[in-house]
């Protein structure tokens, strides 16, 4: 326990020291002030006779909130890993009674368990603060989760986190690479997005499938503004289906940086 208590230490001191990974640990406060505060006069100033307008803008301030935190983190963890990198700091981990593995697996632990509780923050704190501003018919679409529903969805959605950090330190060779590659990887979040548009509320829905945040946040959506179609899986599925997927590319991705660092 000594040896991860001084490795965390560590850790502590190397994000603290640059500005950008100190405002991505802020992001959860800056997107619960964009859901408590700013998106509600949006939704505002959309009229109640325009309920297709307000339903689709409500969708895509949902799927913000769902989908943007794991890949703020992930980026994080990328200028992490590519720091280290740079630094040659693996080769001195990977003599210590640690090890490179177990580092890497301590590093996305701590990540993972930072971006599980960004997004149960930005969520449940949306659902206290500002709650009855997303409503639908006069009724609070967050009306219809509960804490448990959000501790779930967040387990699931933010095991992504890890994997896109690991897959993207891998592929970079520096971190100029590594920010092309988070520039062009936050198209994946908006994936999701597409889930408004009439052709992928269906069966073709799970063609989006392939977005491995697709999964919980569709689950979540289903829960917060329910459909009646026959395609749609139950919440707990889409969550075991999401966690098996991620998972496998968490696996995947871990391996690949190992073999990327020759180690």
């Amino acid at each position: 326990m000594k040896k991860y208590m001084s490795l965390l230490n560590y850790e502590a001191k190397t994000i603290a020291r640059d500005p950008i990974n100190l405002y991505m640990c802020l992001f959860p406060a800056i997107v619960l002030f964009l859901s408590t505060f700013v998106f509600p006069k949006i939704l505002e100033s959309i009229g109640p006779e325009k309920g297709a307008t307000l339903k689709i803008t409500m969708l895509l301030m949902l799927t913000f909130l769902l989908a943007f935190g794991s890949f703020f983190l992930a980026a994080m963890a990328t200028f992490l890993l590519l720091e280290q990198k740079d630094e040659n700091t693996l080769h001195t981990i990977a003599v210590t009674p640690v090890g490179t593995g177990g580092y890497l697996k301590f590093k996305m632990a701590y990540i993972y368990l930072m971006s599980v509780i960004g997004t149960i923050i930005v969520l449940f704190g949306t659902k206290l603060l500002a709650g009855d501003k997303y409503a639908i018919g006069g009724v609070s679409i967050f009306d219809n989760i509960s804490f448990l529903h959000i501790a779930a969805f967040a387990a699931v959605n933010e095991l992504f986190t890890p994997t896109l950090g690991l897959l993207q330190a891998a592929i970079a060779k520096n971190k100029v690479e590594g920010f092309a590659f988070i520039k062009g990887a936050g198209i994946l979040a908006l994936v999701p997005a597409l889930m408004i548009l009439k052709t992928f509320q269906g069966p073709m829905q799970y063609l989006l499938g392939i977005s491995p945040n697709f999964w919980a946040i569709r689950g979540m959506l289903l829960n917060l503004m329910p459909t009646e179609n026959g395609a749609d899986l139950n919440y707990p599925l889409y969550l075991l289906i999401g966690a098996a997927y991620n998972i496998l590319l968490l696996i995947l991705s871990y391996k690949l940086f190992l073999k990327k660092s020759q180690y």
